[in-house]
């Protein structure tokens, strides 16, 4: 796990979906707040409805060596320059504790750095995992 503060704001910011979520038709609005000072964690909630919150992490924090091959059209459609210019985040499924959480490696949220515009691409890639393990498992002594 990198442990260095992003370059990223680690302050509320507001994120506009160029598409929802699948199987969240309505919700296009969020805010994106830090759950932690050095932005390892953020909360995704929605604006129209707070009761719903999704957790990020971007996926260097985690992943070093994961970057998905976004293209052109992904950088177009969020106000990118390139491809250089996104910003790969992660979701969290949380059961009880970080120990327990996976990520989606198969669909990551994009974000032009510096931008407001968000994006989940579902990549075609069947060897990258939707429930990943975010910590490596420690075998019992």
């Amino acid at each position: 796990m990198t442990t260095s503060v992003l370059s990223e704001p680690t302050t509320a910011s507001t994120v506009r979906l160029v598409e929802p979520l699948p199987g969240f038709d309505d919700e296009l609005d969020f805010t994106l707040i830090p759950i932690d000072p050095d932005g390892v964690l953020l909360a995704m909630r929605s604006m129209r409805n707070p009761g719903l919150r999704f957790v990020l992490t971007p996926a260097e924090c985690f992943f070093e060596g994961y970057r998905p091959a976004l293209g052109d059209a992904v950088a177009t459609a969020l106000g990118a320059a390139s491809e250089a210019d996104l910003r790969v985040l992660l979701v969290l499924t949380i059961a009880g504790d970080l120990t327990d959480a996976t990520v989606n490696l198969r669909a990551p949220v994009i974000m032009a750095r510096g931008g407001s515009a968000a994006l989940q691409v579902v990549l075609d890639d069947e060897t990258l995992s939707m429930h990943q393990p975010l910590l490596p498992t420690v075998a019992p002594h």
